[in-house]
């Protein structure tokens, strides 16, 4: 499966949306929003993006965060509406990727990417049948790269 260039700035680049609020409590003590914040807003998104998936509930099946990369790019401060944009990125045999951007006021405040196991009984688990064909589904097309000619 193809993968995807790392998250963008650029709100087009996220085809889902998420909204958080910036609260009181997410400032540090200089009044920036802080990198804990960030975490949740991402999980925000994060959690947004899996209701969206269809997988018929699997009881003995989850998915486990693995891994979240942050790269903070503005200071937020507090009050304000959270935007959070979401790309699958990546599609593999047990685990996918998400790709994410905290937008406040149209300015990327922080890209992450997330990537997500999973797990069936104690272990991961292949990623089969109806969840990836919906998980492939929701791959952006290849980028068919400059024009030749």
């Amino acid at each position: 499966m193809q993968d995807v260039e790392r998250p963008g700035d650029d709100p087009s680049w996220y085809p889902h949306w998420a909204v958080d609020t910036v609260r009181f409590s997410d400032q540090d003590a200089v009044g920036h929003v802080n990198n804990v914040a960030f975490a949740a807003y991402v999980e925000t998104g994060r959690v947004a993006f899996g209701h969206q998936l269809r997988w018929g509930g699997d009881p003995g099946s989850s998915f486990i965060l693995a891994r979240l990369a942050i790269d903070y790019r503005a200071e937020g401060h507090y009050p304000g509406e959270i935007r959070v944009g979401t790309r699958l990125t990546h599609v593999g045999r047990t685990s996918f990727t998400t790709s994410h951007g905290v937008f406040k006021d149209g300015t990327c405040l922080a890209t992450a990417q997330c990537v997500l196991v999973h797990a069936r009984d104690g272990g991961p688990a292949p990623i089969e049948g109806a969840l990836r064909a919906d998980l492939e589904g929701m791959l952006p097309p290849p980028d068919p790269g400059p024009p030749t000619g």
